[in-house]
């Protein structure tokens, strides 16, 4: 039976996924944001290192899908409502992938908003196409910053992917 993280397991996508493991027959450990049912639920910090790591302790897979989702009426400052969760989220989830020997595989759900937030973006594709060698440069921490979240966020996780020791 294999075992698998979920970060974000009650997220919209997270959700579908726990749902789709158990229905495989896997062993889910997931992660969230909300401790309303305590009984089966372990408080840990997502900016700080290695709290993915008792999460993640003996499985086999990782899905890393949590990161801070809210419209822009909900944003009071894009560096801490959006862009340091997910960027120390990510590096924090990754690093302890690095460190737990069990893990095989990683799968990083990012967003179309990595790629482009505006029209300009597209503009600088060739033939305005789509695609996963482009990023988003348009975004900003003051201009929508969910989209630049996922952009920096995915970065450093190819970032990472490419240093790592094993």
């Amino acid at each position: 039976m294999s075992r698998s993280l979920v970060t974000g397991g009650t997220s919209f996508i997270g959700l579908y996924t726990v749902k789709i493991l158990l229905e495989r027959g896997h062993f889910v450990h997931t992660t969230v944001r909300s401790l309303k049912n305590t009984q089966k639920l372990k408080a840990l910090s997502d900016l700080q290192n290695n709290s993915f790591k008792d999460a993640m302790a003996g499985c086999d897979i990782v899905y890393h899908i949590a990161s801070p989702f809210l419209v822009p009426q909900q944003i009071k400052g894009g560096m801490k409502d959006c862009i340091e969760p997910a960027l120390q989220g990510t590096q924090n989830v990754l690093q302890s992938v690095n460190e737990t020997q069990t893990v095989k595989r990683v799968v990083l759900t990012s967003s179309i908003a990595a790629i482009y937030s505006d029209s300009a973006d597209i503009l600088k594709m060739k033939d305005s196409t789509l695609a996963e060698a482009y990023w988003n440069v348009t975004s900003t921490a003051a201009d929508n910053p969910y989209s630049y979240s996922k952009t920096i966020a995915e970065r450093e996780a190819w970032k990472m992917q490419e240093a790592q020791s094993r």
